[in-house]
């Protein structure tokens, strides 16, 4: 027998905070806290339900209906659930936060039920989880899943980047992919894991003059873009020095203008990770971590990668909207996190592989109060 819940207790601020909380949170953060209560059954109860049996197990301190201990296939835990339980029911967080608990992998599995003859070309950074294979097509943002065997065929990994060709499943905008062309820029029937390397860090040694200002090659550097990117001289000139490199270039650029997204777009040695202007923070944060982990993929594997980011006001932008609380408040650790693997990522190895973490900001946002601000908080973050 189910007990009844007495709304009259959520009256004071901190119960309300957390009903409050509880309504804001979408199905599959439902079903995750519902398991990590306790409460039976979770996949099976529409939203409302899941709502009281969750409230009602904060009020009580039991579960409506207790889960029943089985054997069976495992669910895929969301990657901030411990942060979510310990707000709403007082519980300590079970792990740090993470860089991989934030690049989380979604959770809802697709059914196969039709698949359409048309085939498209596809192309993205693989999310490798427990139970599915799939990244998000960097043209077009489709959801484009691998099938198992393919995926362990190649022993791919989270952070390969594929090319190849798929058709679209049921009626809605994923794709299952049918052949691929190629695994890292290489072809796909020449293409063999490579061990990681263990090689120690060492000093970068090499310089790119660009104008008034040195590029070091395994390095971090910043550049001031005084115009538009598709009109800026030393921006052009930079890259048009490291599609000179035997290298993979890597260009991460958020909410862009038509003009700069043709721009880096039309470069042939350029991969790039783009969002277009007033696109959502989820499509620019997907662009985030998929750059991420694409350049640490490569990197482990010896590629020399040079990682572009444009620009630095609009990466802190994105992370600071992308993590901002109900309140209006501004959530800095996540984007602290994010930003301490990408400033990790700069390295140059005694193989004599390298990653060259370029990162622009405008020469409007220079003297820009926020951005300064913004910098100083997450900074604060990064020790």
């Amino acid at each position: 027998m189910r007990e009844k819940l007495d709304f009259e207790v959520f009256n004071n601020s901190d119960a309300q905070k957390k009903k409050d909380i509880v309504r804001s949170l979408g199905i599959y953060e439902l079903r995750g806290l519902a398991r990590a209560l306790g409460i039976k059954s979770p996949t099976t109860k529409i939203r409302e339900v899941l709502i009281e049996d969750i409230l009602l197990t904060i009020l009580t301190g039991k579960p409506a209906d207790p889960q029943v201990s089985r054997k069976g296939r495992p669910y895929k835990k969301l990657a901030h659930l411990d942060s979510i339980v310990s707000m709403i029911a007082n519980k300590p967080e079970q792990s740090q936060l993470g860089f991989e608990n934030l690049a989380a992998f979604n959770q809802e599995i697709p059914v196969f039920t039709s698949k359409s003859s048309e085939l498209v070309k596809v192309s993205g950074v693989l999310r490798v989880g427990k139970l599915s294979t799939y990244f998000i097509d960097l043209r077009n943002g489709y959801h484009v899943f691998l099938p198992e065997e393919m995926t362990s065929q190649y022993s791919l990994q989270t952070g390969d980047y594929v090319e190849g060709e798929a058709y679209k499943i049921n009626e809605s905008m994923q794709f299952f992919v049918l052949s691929l062309f190629s695994i890292n820029t290489v072809k796909a029937e020449l293409y063999a894991p490579k061990p990681e390397l263990e090689s120690k860090q060492i000093l970068p040694s090499t310089f790119l003059h660009i104008e008034n200002m040195k590029v070091l090659k395994g390095g971090r550097n910043t550049l001031i873009c005084k115009e538009p990117l598709f009109l800026d001289n030393a921006f052009k000139m930079l890259i048009e020095n490291l599609e000179r490199d035997d290298a993979v270039n890597v260009f991460l650029g958020l909410n862009l203008c038509f003009e700069d997204n043709f721009f880096a777009m039309s470069r042939k040695n350029l991969l790039c990770f783009v969002s277009e202007y007033m696109a959502s923070e989820q499509e620019s944060y997907n662009r985030i971590i998929d750059a991420i982990n694409l350049v640490s993929r490569l990197s482990s594997q010896g590629f020399n990668v040079n990682f572009i980011i444009y620009d630095v006001g609009l990466l802190l932008a994105t992370l600071d909207r992308k993590f901002q609380s109900e309140e209006g408040e501004s959530n800095s650790q996540e984007a602290g996190v994010v930003l301490k693997k990408i400033i990790s990522l700069a390295e140059a190895r005694e193989e004599g592989t390298t990653t060259t973490l370029v990162a622009s900001v405008k020469d409007s946002d220079v003297e820009n109060q926020t951005i300064k601000n913004d910098l100083i908080r997450i900074s604060a973050k990064i020790d």
